[in-house]
């Protein structure tokens, strides 16, 4: 099976649209929100990172079906150590996907997806700004095993209204222009974010544009107070929604990420009673 009939299994299977966000930031990296410093003692920075991905993965492996690495927070890592990340997610039935945002010509793409392969990623997110999805998402299927591509649309962060909304190409807002290089050119999935900026209308034309098979990569949820529930009104099925500090720094990651499957699948019953 490829990357997208991979998810659809694992998400049929354990129940969920939950996709855990890996970030794990050293201490002092950032004020708050940092691996504990236990993990330090007796290992260097990246085999610190690892472990604490490791037990993450250990304890969340039973809500989840995709879990999202983020590389400005693995990077360092050496190819052994990414195999060993991937390794671990694929034993616990569910996705890998590298948040990488990957954007540049074609000779570097492929030098990209040449150590995303050899790391054993199924999919990766991508920045379509400097053009060449067309490239990337044929490179990315040429591969052995083919990778799920998913295209940044309209994202997260509150920026994103003056470059991706405000923004006009071809007569139509930038987000809906990229949306449709997203079916034109056979990309798995695009992120989409769950957050204020990013309306429920938007979210269906989007859906619309792209057609029902296109996974969407829901970021948002969490530390930046998305909603769900309206991303699984606009955007119906076929997506994972993520969560990454709200789940890997809680003093329970196992329980906080069963509540937030919980959750989600609440939210799709009163969207879709048939769903579940």
């Amino acid at each position: 099976m490829g990357f997208t009939e991979r998810l659809k299994a694992f998400s049929a299977e354990k129940k969920t649209v939950l996709c855990v966000g890996l970030d794990p930031a050293l201490p002092g990296q950032r004020a708050r929100n940092v691996i504990p410093a236990g993990y330090l003692q007796g290992r260097d920075e990246n085999a610190a990172r690892l472990a604490f991905c490791l037990d993450i993965i250990e304890q969340t492996k039973g809500s989840c079906c995709a879990y999202k690495p983020n590389q400005q927070y693995v990077a360092g890592f050496t190819a052994e150590e990414h195999r060993a990340l991937t390794k671990a997610i694929r034993a616990e039935g569910a996705v890998s996907v590298l948040d990488y945002k990957l954007s540049d010509i074609g000779d570097t793409l492929e030098s990209a997806l040449y150590h995303f392969r050899e790391w054993g990623y199924e999919a990766f997110t991508f920045n379509p700004y400097m053009g060449n999805i067309e490239y990337a998402v044929k490179s990315a299927h040429a591969q052995q095993p083919a990778m799920g591509v998913l295209v940044l649309v309209l994202t997260s962060n509150p920026e994103a209204v003056r470059y991706q909304k405000d923004a006009v190409l071809g007569g139509r807002p930038l987000y809906e222009a990229v949306a449709a290089d997203v079916r034109r050119y056979g990309a798995d999935g695009l992120v989409v974010g769950a957050t204020a900026h990013v309306g429920e209308d938007e979210i269906r034309r989007i859906r619309a544009i792209t057609g029902p098979e296109t996974v969407f990569l829901v970021p948002g949820v969490g530390s930046q107070a998305g909603d769900p529930e309206k991303v699984l009104r606009a955007a119906g099925e076929n997506l994972i929604i993520n969560v990454g500090r709200d789940i890997i720094y809680a003093p329970d990651p196992a329980e906080a990420a069963e509540q937030y499957r919980r959750l989600f699948n609440k939210a799709r019953e009163r969207a879709s009673p048939s769903r579940l």
